[in-house]
């Protein structure tokens, strides 16, 4: 009987949490759920300024307290507190900092701008982003200002995949690291508790607001204030607990950011940090301590390695689903970079208001760079979700480590780890060039990019669509181990088929490109025009290039390729229309085809019945994303499915990959 109350006194808090924090789930965006689906004349408060959308402008906003994002078209920029009227278009959303989306495409009315002591933090972020761009350029100025603010829209494609290649992007993302530099400094300055404690909560409570209030910062700013109170109140600090009492103000804050990646991976790495940095710092300092090395050296690697081992044990399996790989090359990383952020981060902070520090922080950042691009260039340093062997390894990792705990061995574990390491990773490689032809047709959202691999070689056609394309295309062949595309071919030279070329430009070596002669090919491009039917030996395929020359629309003279493997064929042809289909089929005398591109993203005026009945395909993959053109079309899918065509969308099954 005395068990129950017990019961009761741990149950009823339970429930009563989960409670506040479901309420808080609905309660937070149902000011705005009337308006959900609907277009409805409104006032929106900016709550930022105005950046760059895909197609137009985007800025944050709120609507009766809620925070949101508006996309608008043109060019008109509004600053913090400006009041937009207009006919809106509200859906609502579940990321954590902005609860619906609003569109419109018509004027927006601007009343005059309210200043509030609520936008001064965005206010200041801006300022401190401007004097940035004032001290320091190019890459240095982008990575300083992700290092300052967690703000990554400045940083050039090289960088971005740099930084993922190298498992070094949480440098550049706002979170416990930067706080705790940020306490720690401050701790050195007055080298009192006390006054720590009156000078570092407002310093970080400021810091945290000017970055934005991101689920990482935040978490990490209440576990450094718990740190600090703790003793001027008599209690002990325990790092489990304070991270525990973290993650449930925030739930209660704003639920939403449970879903997120940036609060997963910020409270992962930290409970791996709590419970098992120390134990394996000691160990390894113990163990590194009969080396003939300095102990200065000894414990900074020991350090090092074990915070870095520690923070991934549960972070890296939520790095594999939100961003389909995790880096291998992590722990060296922190190594050879980790030591550098403090100094780039203080030393960058200090750098704004005395700017004789900036050539100092300039060499340092350049040095930060220069490492991080030879890192970035490692064969297989990520190990992607696509990698069916190294995603095993992963798993058996896992396994190897349980056994470590219970057993308290590491010896036979970690061997029979780095073994298994090698083997997967053979595994892989031989894997990837055990296919005589390999067509990846990468999901791009609404665009195309083509991915065709044979004997070593590699070509790529079209790259474009959502604004990842030319990042998912790196990505995909660095999973394969290629950095170096043979062929870059365009169909032609809409948004949505080479938007994502510059990114691929920069981070793979590309030997040559072709594309249609057409009027409107894009300054910048190395291209080689394609006027006669080519042949380009690719491995054991070949690519048959065919320019469409047929008067018409630019979709209308698409370069179509044709991929030939000893009796197996594939076509793509672009956004070609019924008749430069029949055009292509009169000319080049094509009279089958295993596999076809639906043209146009199935576009109800491409794939028409004569070209099916001409190739007879087996198969038809339709390279498309959420569009508001209706593609693909219901009369396309129809006469795919009369002549009983397999058919394999992007959108629906994610990259469809095509191996002989």
């Amino acid at each position: 009987m005395k068990k129950q109350p017990l019961r009761l006194l741990l149950v009823l808090p339970l429930a009563l949490f989960l409670g506040l924090v479901i309420w808080r789930y609905i309660a937070i965006p149902a000011p705005v759920r009337p308006y959900d689906g609907r277009t409805s004349e409104l006032t929106l408060e900016a709550a930022g300024f105005s950046g760059d959308a895909p197609y137009g402008k985007q800025i944050a906003v709120r609507l009766d307290d809620v925070n949101g994002t508006l996309y608008y078209s043109g060019t008109q920029e509004y600053n913090p507190g400006d009041r937009l009227s207009g006919s809106f278009r509200i859906v609502l959303t579940k990321r954590s900092g902005s609860h619906f989306k609003a569109t419109t495409y018509y004027g927006i009315v601007v009343e005059e701008a309210i200043q509030r002591l609520r936008y001064r933090p965005v206010i200041w972020a801006r300022a401190v982003k401007a004097r940035i761009a004032v001290l320091y350029s190019g890459d240095n100025a982008a990575l300083l200002t992700g290092i300052l603010t967690g703000d990554k829209s400045l940083f050039s494609e090289p960088l971005t995949e740099d930084l993922f290649t190298a498992g070094m992007t949480h440098v550049a993302s706002v979170s416990g690291l930067h706080v705790s530099i940020l306490a720690g400094f401050i701790a050195l300055i007055t080298r009192s508790r006390r006054r720590s404690f009156w000078i570092a909560l407002p310093l970080i409570f400021l810091y945290v607001a000017v970055t934005g209030f991101t689920p990482s910062a935040v978490r990490a700013g209440i576990m450094i204030s718990i740190f600090t109170v703790a003793p001027l109140i008599g209690r002990e600090y325990t790092p489990l607990r304070a991270l525990t009492a973290a993650f449930l103000i925030l739930c209660v804050i704003n639920p939403y950011a449970v879903f997120e990646p940036a609060l997963q991976l910020s409270f992962s790495a930290t409970l791996g940090l709590t419970l098992f940095a120390g134990k394996w710092q000691k160990a390894l300092s113990i163990r590194f301590a009969k080396l003939p090395i300095p102990k200065r050296i000894t414990r900074f690697v020991a350090s090092s390695l074990s915070a870095t081992f520690a923070a991934l044990v549960f972070s890296m399996p939520f790095a594999a689903y939100w961003f389909d790989g995790a880096s291998l090359l992590a722990p060296l990383s922190n190594l050879l970079l980790l030591w550098l952020v403090g100094f780039l981060f203080i030393g960058g902070a200090l750098s704004l208001a005395f700017p004789f520090l900036a050539p100092g922080v300039g060499a340092a950042l350049a040095l930060f760079r220069a490492i991080l691009a030879v890192l970035g260039k490692a064969p297989y340093a990520v190990l992607y979700t696509a990698q069916p062997y190294l995603l095993a390894w992963l798993l058996y990792g896992y396994v190897m480590f349980v056994i470590l705990l219970l057993t308290r061995r590491w010896k036979a574990p970690i061997l029979l780890t780095a073994s298994a390491f090698i083997v997967c990773l053979s595994l892989t490689v031989w894997r990837n060039g055990r296919f005589q032809l390999e067509i990846a047709v990468l999901d791009v959202g609404q665009g195309q990019c083509i991915i065709i691999r044979s004997g070593g070689q590699t070509a790529v056609y079209d790259c474009g669509g959502n604004a990842r394309a030319g990042q998912d295309a790196a990505r995909y062949l660095q999973s394969r181990g290629v950095r170096r595309v043979d062929h870059l071919l365009l169909s032609h030279y809409d948004a949505d088929h080479i938007n994502g070329v510059p990114a691929l430009l920069s981070t793979a070596r590309v030997d040559r490109m072709s594309g249609p002669g057409l009027d409107n090919i894009p300054d910048g491009l190395p291209l080689q025009s394609v006027t006669e039917l080519t042949t380009l030996p690719l491995g054991k395929a070949e690519i048959t290039l065919i320019p469409t020359r047929w008067l018409g629309e630019n979709n209308e003279q698409c370069l179509s390729v044709l991929v030939t493997l000893d009796s197996f064929s594939f076509l793509a042809t672009g956004d070609l229309g019924h008749s430069s289909e029949r055009w292509l089929l009169r000319q080049t005398g094509l009279e089958d085809a295993d596999v076809i591109i639906a043209g146009h993203h199935g576009s109800a005026g491409s794939t028409s019945e004569a070209f099916l009945e001409t190739l007879n395909p087996r198969a038809a993959v339709i390279s498309v994303g959420n569009n508001r053109y209706g593609h693909p079309s219901p009369e396309t899918l129809g006469r795919l499915l009369d002549r009983d065509i397999a058919v394999y969308r992007t959108d629906r099954r994610g990259h469809v990959i095509i191996r002989r």
